[in-house]
């Protein structure tokens, strides 16, 4: 409702009429009196926006208010969920759930990273798991990233370190570890194992005769003193291998005063009074000790006496061998199985089998008869095993055939026969180390094997094995080879080639020329070894049948061991003469021109190229050509070029490409070489017409290269017959371009065969 004060027109009065005294438009409310802070507040009040924005700001106080309450409801919760599944999961690794231990302790390490106490429960649940690696990372990670400096997270490290196959890290980090906390025996009975695994018996000792003061149980005490009088034996045998007797005897002194009878120990007895008393005092001492076996070791037996071709009587103790099959690769100690743990040192590794030839399998029932009597069944396994692929058997296999010879001759061949490769390799070259007395014996096994191929035509013939096998034998054979001379069989004809070729003695070859038609032997010739071939040829003197007749057949295919045996020829014109011969064939300009790479035939092969003269320049300007062969090689084929004179520059001037490249520099520096013989196959070039010339009817610049290139290698030569070249070509030119070259190469004159054209 509006009251009467404000209804318009209306104005107080006195009760007459009249108005009262006072203002008439006062404001309802009056600002206060004076000045200061709450006068100055009411009039930043009264400003405009002034409340809104007070208003705004409350608002936003309390939203930031009411979401950071909320977030710390929300921290608390996860916190408590957290502790409980960290709660969780040390319940379940108690109780043996490692699997929901795990996974509960993973989710609280994520969660919570710095909490040290579960990724520390979490390593060794990794540890049980089967994890080491994983493990390893928990403690390394606490002791570098948190600095966590404790005996447990050490000891827990070199658990990891243990398990991941690392016994010398895990027992250095346990003892690290032990020095802050050296009473925990626990830790010292893991510094005895790992030592153990290492199997570092001294550092063991010391490790395990802590353990033994630290042990309080008197059960558990008396085992780890016998187990610790066995390491320090174990230890003892150690020194005495390295030499140290009065260690090994300290050692020995040691181990008795913990047990006496303990396993190693009487071993390590009877090595010392070996070392002081000698082995054959040692042995009669024991063997005629007492028999009774010592009450605590019913396994130690009554010694076996026999005696030895000396007198002297040889006893065996089982008291001084173990008496179990299989033993730890550590430590040494019995294993019941091959693959099980060990309960010493707790090595997981594979166990040792001892004497592992008493249970060795034998490849045959007759296996023993055969080591004794050199029958047929022996020779074949001696052979198989020269032929396998167990190298450390080969050499010993190898004496043995050579010691039975002429028994193991067919055998042996008949191994290369069926074989290839390394193994018929080694097959024949114990044959030829048995030497020319097994000759006879030799053919033999050739013929008997020879009556056992189905199809004579088509199959490898045991005579060119043979072949190769008295190609190895010396004069001393002649003797033993001589009856074949009478044989009619093909297979002794190709032997006896064969060894006379061997031989490389032309005075005994007059015997197989004599009897043997040419191609028969020229057969032979290539299917001989590349070294008994060249020591063949290096001895053939000037005019003999062989160099004369048989070496220029054309069936004869063996040019390159022609070439290989110039250098080391006795008289080296009678090989070259027969290359020369022969003729540029196909594949003896090949073998040539591959030749030049080599630092011995170099020489050679570039004298034969420049002798074959003009019909093999085509090949050598295309090996030129060719840029992966090396600088010294086509430095080589570019001199044969040069001895080819005029034949070699019409080839050459035909060569240059439609435009210019680097390769026209290496020909002009050729042509130039060859010099005034060259001028007349360049002017006959620059006169013919090339294909690409004659299609493009000269509108096509770029094809006239070739002539540039001509120009410039007659302004390189820079001879009389080179300017008089230049000017016959200027005056029959037509070409603007090609005479405006031609007048630069005859005012600028000679200027070597390396300058360029003018690009």
């Amino acid at each position: 409702m509006r009251t009467i004060r404000e209804l318009p027109g209306w104005s107080p009065q006195s009760p007459a009429g009249a108005p009262l005294p006072g203002p008439a438009a006062e404001p309802a409310a009056a600002a206060p009196d004076g000045g200061g802070f709450w006068h100055w507040l009411w009039q930043l009040s009264r400003e405009p926006g002034v409340l809104e924005v007070l208003i705004a700001a409350a608002l936003v106080a309390f939203s930031l208010l009411f979401w950071w309450r909320l977030s710390k409801l929300v921290r608390g919760a996860r916190s408590r969920a957290a502790l409980g599944d960290y709660l969780l999961g040390v319940e379940q690794a108690m109780h043996g759930d490692l699997d929901g231990a795990h996974r509960r302790l993973t989710g609280v390490v994520e969660r919570d990273p710095e909490n040290n106490y579960a990724r520390l429960l979490l390593g060794k649940v990794l540890a049980q798991l089967g994890e080491p690696a994983l493990a390893h990372q928990q403690h390394v990670y606490l002791k570098t990233a948190f600095g966590i400096d404790s005996a447990e997270n050490d000891l827990m490290l070199a658990q990891s370190l243990l398990e991941a196959g690392r016994p010398v890290e895990a027992a250095d980090a346990a003892e690290r570890a032990l020095q802050r906390a050296p009473e925990r025996a626990a830790g010292w009975d893991f510094v005895y194992r790992a030592r153990l695994q290492c199997g570092d018996f001294e550092a063991a000792a010391r490790a395990g005769r802590r353990l033994l003061s630290l042990t309080r149980d008197p059960t558990a005490k008396r085992g780890i003193s016998q187990d610790l009088a066995r390491t320090l034996a174990q230890a003892g045998g150690h020194l005495l291998a390295r030499g140290d007797e009065a260690g090994a005897a300290a050692a020995l002194a040691q181990a008795r005063a913990h047990d006496e009878h303990a396993e190693q120990v009487p071993l390590l007895a009877a090595r010392l009074a070996a070392r002081t008393g000698g082995v054959d005092a040692t042995v009669r001492s024991l063997s005629l000790a007492e028999a009774a076996p010592p009450p605590r070791l019913p396994a130690v037996a009554t010694a076996v006496v026999a005696t030895s071709p000396s007198g002297l009587p040889v006893a065996t103790f089982a008291g001084l061998l173990p008496a179990h099959r299989f033993a730890c690769r550590h430590c040494g100690a019995p294993l019941a199985q091959h693959v099980t743990e060990c309960a010493r040192c707790r090595g997981a590794t594979p166990g040792a089998l001892l004497e592992p030839k008493l249970v060795a399998p034998l490849d045959s029932p007759t296996h023993a008869m055969d080591a004794i009597e050199a029958n047929v069944a022996h020779v074949r396994r001696l052979v198989r095993v020269l032929t396998g692929d167990d190298l450390a058997q080969h050499a010993a296999a190898r004496d043995e055939l050579l010691t039975l010879r002429e028994a193991a001759v067919e055998e042996l061949l008949g191994a290369a026969w069926r074989s290839s490769g390394e193994a018929e390799a080694r097959a024949l070259s114990t044959l030829q180390l048995m030497g020319p007395t097994i000759a006879p014996a030799l053919f033999a096994a050739s013929d008997a094997l020879a009556g056992q191929r189905l199809l004579p035509l088509g199959s490898r013939s045991p005579g060119a094995l043979v072949g190769r096998v008295v190609q190895g034998f010396d004069r001393a054979a002649l003797p033993h080879v001589a009856p074949l001379f009478a044989s009619a069989k093909p297979e002794h004809r190709k032997i006896l080639i064969d060894f006379f070729l061997g031989l490389a003695d032309l005075e005994q070859f007059q015997l197989v020329l004599e009897r043997f038609p040419p191609m028969e032997i020229l057969h032979r010739l290539n299917k001989a070894e590349a070294k008994v071939l060249r020591r063949f040829l290096q001895v053939v003197p000037k005019g003999h049948f062989v160099a004369e007749t048989l070496l220029l057949e054309p069936t004869f295919y063996r040019d390159e061991e022609l070439l290989a045996a110039v250098p080391d020829a006795n008289d080296p014109e009678v090989l070259l003469t027969v290359l020369r011969r022969r003729g540029p064939t196909r594949s003896l300009t090949k073998i040539l021109i591959e030749a030049l790479a080599s630092s011995e035939l170099a020489s050679v092969a570039e004298r034969v190229l420049g002798e074959l003269g003009a019909t093999v320049l085509e090949h050598v300007l295309a090996a030129f050509a060719d840029a992966e062969r090396s600088a010294e090689q086509r430095r080589r084929l570019g001199r044969v070029l040069v001895v080819g004179g005029a034949a070699a520059a019409a080839h050459l001037a035909d060569s240059f490409g439609p435009e210019p490249s680097a390769f026209d520099d290496e020909l002009r520096s050729v042509l130039v070489q060859i010099g005034d013989p060259a001028v007349a196959p360049l002017l006959a070039a620059y006169e013919h017409s090339g294909w690409l010339e004659k299609v493009s009817i000269g509108l096509i610049s770029r094809h006239t290269n070739r002539r540039v290139q001509i120009i410039l290698s007659l302004r390189a030569l820079g001879s009389a017959p080179a300017r008089a070249a230049l000017t016959s070509m200027l005056a029959g030119e037509r070409d603007d371009n090609l005479r405006m070259r031609l007048s630069q190469a005859l005012h600028d004159g000679p200027r070597g065969g390396a300058d360029g054209p003018d690009r």
